[in-house]
């Protein structure tokens, strides 16, 4: 094995090329727990690595999203391992975390979403570890994420405007009635996590997304929301986002909620992509301060103008 890039945040990441015994070289990128023990533990403690390796093992060839080719993987308690293809090899452009997407290239993404949560609409059940990923981040976010928020107002500074930290206090402190009311009508599979840095564009021009380790079944919204807050500067995401809902609405078919009540489930779950790029900024070793604070201030911008906190 020839290491080409070695790096270690959320997870080691490792660019390598194999050489096999028929004479082929295989390059491969290979995931494994971090060198960091906060990053390890917070991939542990919720089973995120059970996740990935589930999706990898069941689930990627029944989800109509581009996604990496897996040569293989495992997990245990504390350990794991993710072989996947590399994509920078293959031709694909994988996309930095602090990225901006247009208006098109998000519709493209929102379109590829919105038949895997059709193809997965209510159909979860098939894989009992889907339904306790989101139980057991319920459980973990009610103890963790007080403290976590008010390490992370602390961390980023004036990113966050003062209403904002206020009710972003509130949020975390009544975390599980915001839930509730978030996780309404059927659930799907998600993605949960498709910031920029998650996404990357095949060789033949495909949206597509990597990072499958917080998959779960919860709500159409919580991936529409996240994916536009994080990935939209904040004046496209204005003169768009209706739009790029309506369009959404329309290729999930029938199983879509009417206007109002998608409207109100986006906003909603606007707060939670504040949530997770802040308790990201209070961990403090899976991404650099930098990028979370660019994301964050493109999630807080989007709760101050769809006040998403009161519609909770």
């Amino acid at each position: 094995m020839e290491v080409v890039d070695d790096q270690s945040g959320t997870t080691r990441r490792t660019r390598a090329r194999l050489s096999l015994a028929d004479g082929d070289v295989l390059p491969v990128f290979v995931k494994r727990p971090s060198r960091s023990p906060v990053a390890r533990a917070f991939v542990a403690v919720p089973r995120l690595s059970r996740a990935e390796v589930g999706f990898y093992a069941e689930l990627r060839d029944q989800v109509p999203v581009a996604t990496p080719h897996c040569h293989g993987a495992g997990h245990s308690w504390l350990d794991f391992i993710v072989v996947l293809e590399d994509l920078a090899d293959s031709g694909a452009t994988v996309r930095s975390s602090t990225d901006t997407l247009s208006a098109d290239e998000a519709a493209e993404l929102l379109a590829e979403l919105a038949d895997m949560h059709r193809q997965w609409w209510g159909r979860t059940g098939s894989h009992p570890w889907l339904t306790l990923n989101a139980r057991r981040e319920l459980r973990l976010g009610a103890v963790l994420s007080p403290s976590l928020c008010r390490l992370g107002l602390w961390r980023v500074g004036s990113t966050v405007p003062e209403p904002l930290r206020q009710a972003l206090s509130r949020y975390a402190r009544n975390r599980r009635a915001a839930h509730a009311s978030m996780s309404t009508g059927p659930a799907t599979l998600i993605h949960n996590d498709c910031h920029p840095g998650n996404q990357f564009i095949t060789a033949d021009g495909r949206a597509g997304l990597l990072d499958w380790q917080l998959c779960r079944a919860g709500p159409w919204a919580r991936d529409v929301a996240y994916l536009l807050a994080t990935s939209l500067d904040p004046e496209t995401r204005r003169s768009v986002e209706r739009d790029l809902l309506a369009d959404y609405r329309h290729r999930l078919g029938p199983a879509a909620p009417n206007a109002n009540q998608a409207w109100l489930d986006y906003r909603r779950h606007i707060a939670y992509a504040v949530e997770a790029m802040l308790v990201t900024a209070g961990v403090g070793v899976m991404m650099p301060k930098s990028t979370s604070q660019t994301l964050l201030s493109r999630a807080a911008a989007a709760a101050g103008d769809l006040d998403s906190f009161g519609a909770l």
